[in-house]
This record gives structure tokens, sequence and C-alpha cells, in this order.
């Protein structure tokens, strides 16, 4: 996969750990997402989340991307390509800064990478956002993810899997 693909709107770029400040920046400020999704990001959380994989997945289907305009970090993605089937790419965590929230962005951002899968010959998108989180269910929601059906229950909160056909 080429990541540069994944946006013409804006330069994506492979997170690392030497990007660690920004993205802890930029999740502190989304405290609803946190709220509902305990505990509050920190360094060391963000760095597990570089390297975090589902079953029998290996760092070569992992695209942990910043979404970037001039210099400033306008949204990540954790993408995983093949999970949790061959045509189904999975949305692990997508968060935009605050300070491009509500003007179309995000909705941009994730109509370009549907697009990019879709070339990729990719038939679904899925994801899970934590149920009651009332932000990310109306976001999902309003970019044509509908629910599975499937809820995974996790020690503090349950997951609402979505899937968005292709």
């Amino acid at each position: 996969m080429d990541i540069n693909k994944l946006s013409a709107s804006f330069k994506v770029k492979k997170l690392t750990e030497e990007n660690l400040d920004e993205m802890l920046a930029l999740c502190r400020q989304n405290k609803i997402f946190y709220d509902y999704c305990p505990p509050a990001p920190t360094e060391e959380s963000l760095q597990e989340d570089l390297f975090a994989l589902p079953p029998n997945k290996t760092l070569a289907d992992k695209f942990f991307v910043g979404f970037y305009q001039k210099n400033n970090l306008v949204a990540i993605c954790d993408l995983i390509l093949g999970y949790p089937n061959a045509a189904t790419a999975f949305i692990g965590l997508f968060m935009m800064n605050t300070n491009f929230q509500g003007q179309g962005i995000g909705t941009q951002i994730i109509q370009e990478i549907c697009g990019y899968l879709k070339e990729l010959s990719f038939n679904f998108i899925q994801l899970a956002y934590v149920k009651g989180n009332p932000q990310s269910k109306a976001f999902w929601e309003k970019n044509g993810f509908l629910p599975t059906g499937i809820e995974k229950t996790m020690p503090e909160y349950t997951k609402i899997v979505m899937q968005k056909m292709l």
C-alpha cells in the first residue's frame, strides 16, 4: 500500500515513536473519546498502539499514519489491512485534531481512505466505537458505517462493531 494515496488533500506520513509528543497532544484534546474509552492517553499507551496488532496480523499489515496540513497534525489513523478477513480493512483508531473538527475534514479523510481501499480491491471497512459515545456514533453513521450486530464487551466498556461497504 502506498500511504500517500490515502489522501489527495493532506500529506500522509507514517507515525513513529518520534511523533509521540504530537500524537499525545492531539489525543489529549479529545476528552469525550477518553471519557468513554479510558484510560487517558499517555506516551506509553500511544507507543503500544503503534505496534498493537489483532490476531494473525503482522506489522506489514498495519499503517499507523498521520494526516498533515502544512506542519499541523490534522488526524491520526490506525489502519489494518485484511482484518478481520481478506476483503476487509479495519480502522483501529481515527482521531481528529479538535481545531479541525466540525468542518467536514474528518469526513473528507474517511472518504479518501475508503476510495483508495476500494481501488486496492477491499470490499469493506470495519471499526468499533465505544457504546454510548454519541460523538463517535454520529460521526461514523454520517460516514455510512452501519452496526454489524456484533458487540464486544471489555472490562470497562462495550465496543459496537460497524462496517461500510466500499
